[in-house]
């Protein structure tokens, strides 16, 4: 039976590879600190109406977004009670009689609804929605 020992050939490979291994190892190194760059500012503070307003706004928001003619019955149905539910959450929040800090966030909520429903009024009234694939 012939030797099984490695070929001298494969011993230098094997040599070779580690070789290679440990030289990467040593050259590599971790990237220099970066310094940190200016802070970014915060958003400036959204104005916001009352509570009544900015949430009756939201409400007409959504009846104006259901009445796009591109709206499917399905679409118009949806704001509907949309509207609906929203109107009724706003009257029982009436009735918790919330105090200031809580009727602003409550406003800049209503506010920051609207406008997205706005911007899907806009969307709507460009044409139909795309037809998907799927």
């Amino acid at each position: 039976m012939a030797p099984t020992l490695p070929s001298t050939f494969g011993t230098k490979c094997w040599i070779l590879a580690m070789f290679g291994v440990c030289a990467v190892w040593a050259c590599h190194s971790d990237p220099p600190p970066v310094a940190p760059g200016e802070p970014i500012p915060a958003a400036a503070e959204i104005q916001v109406d009352t509570m009544d307003h900015e949430c009756d706004a939201l409400v007409v928001a959504i009846n104006v977004y259901g009445e796009c003619p591109y709206n499917d019955d399905d679409d118009k149905a949806w704001a509907k009670s949309l509207a609906q539910v929203a109107q009724e959450s706003f009257d029982a929040g009436h009735k918790g009689n919330p105090d200031a800090p809580s009727q602003h966030v409550i406003a800049l909520a209503c506010h920051r609804a609207a406008t997205s429903v706005k911007h899907a009024t806009e969307r709507c009234s460009n044409g139909p929605k795309p037809k998907r694939d799927y």
